[in-house]
């Protein structure tokens, strides 16, 4: 890679590391009065993003052990914000699902997310809008190149 291309690389993590930054002073509302750690946090996002989850899709999606996640989702449970439940089809299997208390405080997450970036992108003219948009399609398509180049380099090795 050469050194301009490498330093503008930088000056965009710069950048996003200022924007992330320039979040918190808001965080208050939503983010400081969570009482769970970060695995949790991931670990209840999940079950409300993707319902009827076992802990072994959980566990294989945060790539952590089953025992780590048994642990997790029990500390969950505690707090209400997810649930167990049989699967009707196979007594063996256990689904996780979220509770009302843990898909509202999802939701409320995002939403304060959605919130912030709306504000800051509001701020912005049509003509630079434009150029967000055209400047997270090409992320998300080289995301998408760069999962589908690792899947390849799997399904061969």
């Amino acid at each position: 890679m050469d050194e301009e291309r490498i330093q503008r690389i930088h000056r965009i993590l710069s950048c996003s590391e200022a924007l992330v930054h320039g979040f918190n002073p808001s965080r208050d509302r939503a983010w400081l009065r969570l009482d769970l750690t970060m695995p949790q946090l991931k670990a209840l996002i999940y079950v409300t993003k993707n319902q009827n989850s076992t802990s072994g899709q959980i566990a294989a999606s945060l790539g952590v052990g089953l025992s780590t996640i048994t642990g997790i989702v029990d500390r969950l449970a505690e707090q209400s914000l997810v649930t167990r439940r049989e699967d009707p089809r196979d007594r063996r299997v256990t689904r996780v699902l979220p509770t009302p208390t843990g898909a509202e405080l999802v939701d409320e997450l995002i939403q304060y997310r959605n919130e912030v970036v709306t504000a800051i992108l509001s701020q912005l003219d049509p003509d630079q809008l434009q150029v967000v948009e055209s400047a997270f399609q090409y992320l998300l398509d080289a995301a998408a190149k760069l999962d589908r180049e690792r899947n390849h380099a799997g399904a061969v090795a």
